[in-house]
């Protein structure tokens, strides 16, 4: 576009009316927030690759194209092998539950936990004695009820088949966009900021190593914090049941609670099931083990303008999962390095002047 003539006061006026179609553009497009922001991801994550097709001489569509096909490998393949064996093992379990040796085990717990609440009312003088069949036929009835609910969201996901098929059809065209004209989207960055490119190019800096930070090195973490885990309870005789424990217990290391709200309630029941050294391998090696796997790893795969407090970090999080579901877990940390860089900035030019 040529140079245009304009007044400061056009000037004034031309940034307030960008302003608003800003304000405006973001709220039109706000139902398809979470997908565009997993196309940048997924672009983020694959960009390497795209890039080295460039150097071998291809076109940006080919080089986007091969990088989209390569993306759908990596995640659908891998994905679909985990859940059919996941659900398999599952299956193992639920038979293996079935055993004597399981039943006589899981009886006796439940016996004792009934005679430990009925000597607690009885004690609190509570007209009421509970038993077991009442326990039994509440978790049925619970199951029932879970197994209707989860028919039902199949099958209105079954439904919904053509809104996935538009999601998936603007997926696509958004990722090979980001692909293609990242260049463009980062020059127009700089260019809208108003805070003058230094700042933006702190700002695209932060958010970059927040970015690999939670990508990289979370999922890193989270991942040989769960295979561990499911080491663990494998060698605590656990053993059908190893991929089904590593998917659960590594997406759970994701937060930074971790595995653990899992791992050790089956520790102790071990434990309350007579199996002691059992139930203390899954302990002591999660409390020993797990947990300072998190700070051998982070130093060395977390930048050091992605290190946030961790108290902001677990804030920033479990409010990225509020608000964002699944997808908080690297937005979340993202907004709060934004945040914590605006505020610092603002400092730096504060002490100066």
């Amino acid at each position: 576009m040529s140079e245009l003539a304009v007044t400061e006061s056009q000037k004034k006026a031309l940034g307030v009316a960008t302003g608003v179609a800003l304000i405006i553009g973001a709220y039109f497009l706000k139902s398809y927030f979470l997908l565009i922001v997993f196309a940048a991801i997924v672009a983020f994550i694959f960009n390497p690759l795209y890039k080295w097709l460039l150097k071998r001489g291809r076109k940006p569509g080919t080089a986007a194209s091969i990088t989209f096909f390569t993306t759908l490998l990596a995640f659908i393949v891998p994905i679909t092998l985990i859940i059919f064996v996941s659900i398999h093992q599952i299956l193992s379990l639920v038979h293996s539950i079935g055993n004597a040796h399981y039943s006589a085990n899981v009886s006796d717990l439940l016996k004792h936990g009934v005679d430990t609440v009925n000597r607690t009312l009885k004690s609190l003088h509570v007209p009421y004695t509970l038993t077991a069949d009442t326990v039994t036929n509440g978790l049925s009835h619970a199951l029932k009820t879970f197994g209707s609910s989860l028919l039902s969201n199949v099958t209105s996901s079954v439904s919904s088949f053509f809104t996935f098929f538009t999601l998936a059809i603007i997926y696509v065209y958004v990722l090979l966009s980001m692909l293609i004209k990242q260049d463009q989207l980062v020059k127009t960055f700089h260019a809208l900021n108003p805070l003058g490119t230094d700042i933006s190019r702190l700002y695209l800096k932060k958010t970059s190593a927040m970015a690999k930070a939670m990508i990289r090195g979370q999922f890193i973490i989270a991942f040989a914090q769960g295979l561990t885990d499911a080491a663990l309870l494998y060698i605590a005789g656990l053993h059908g049941t190893f991929v089904f424990f590593l998917l659960l217990l590594t997406l759970l290391s994701i937060i930074p609670l971790g595995g653990g709200i899992v791992a050790i309630p089956i520790g102790v029941v071990m434990l309350l099931t007579g199996h002691i050294w059992q139930g203390l391998v899954i302990i002591l090696g999660h409390i020993i083990i797990v947990t300072n796997i998190d700070n051998v790893l982070r130093p060395r795969l977390v930048p050091r303008e992605a290190r946030l407090d961790p108290a902001l970090t677990l804030l920033s999080v479990f409010a990225g999962l509020k608000f964002f579901g699944f997808l908080g877990v690297i937005i979340g940390p993202i907004l709060m390095i934004l945040i914590v860089t605006t505020i610092q900035v603002y400092m730096s030019v504060y002490r100066k002047h």
